[in-house]
C-alpha cells in the first residue's frame, strides 16, 4: 500500500481525479478495447467526479 499525505479533501480529490485520467490515458483505449471504469456512488466521492469534469473540459 502507498500512502500519500495531502492536507484537505480538495487535494485528495484532485490527486484522485488525476489519478484516475492518467489511468486511463495510459490505457489508451479504443473502440475495440475501451476502458472499463466501475465508480462508487454516494456523496464522497463527488469532488472526485467534479475535478474529472474540469480535467475533461480544459
Amino acid at each position: 500500500m502507498r500512502l500519500i499525505p495531502l492536507n484537505n479533501e480538495q487535494q485528495v480529490s484532485r490527486w484522485a481525479a488525476r489519478h484516475i485520467a492518467d489511468r486511463i490515458n495510459h490505457f489508451k483505449p479504443t473502440a475495440e478495447r475501451p476502458f472499463v471504469l466501475g465508480l462508487p456512488t454516494g456523496g464522497t466521492p463527488l469532488k472526485t467526479y467534479q475535478e474529472l469534469i474540469k480535467l475533461n473540459q480544459a
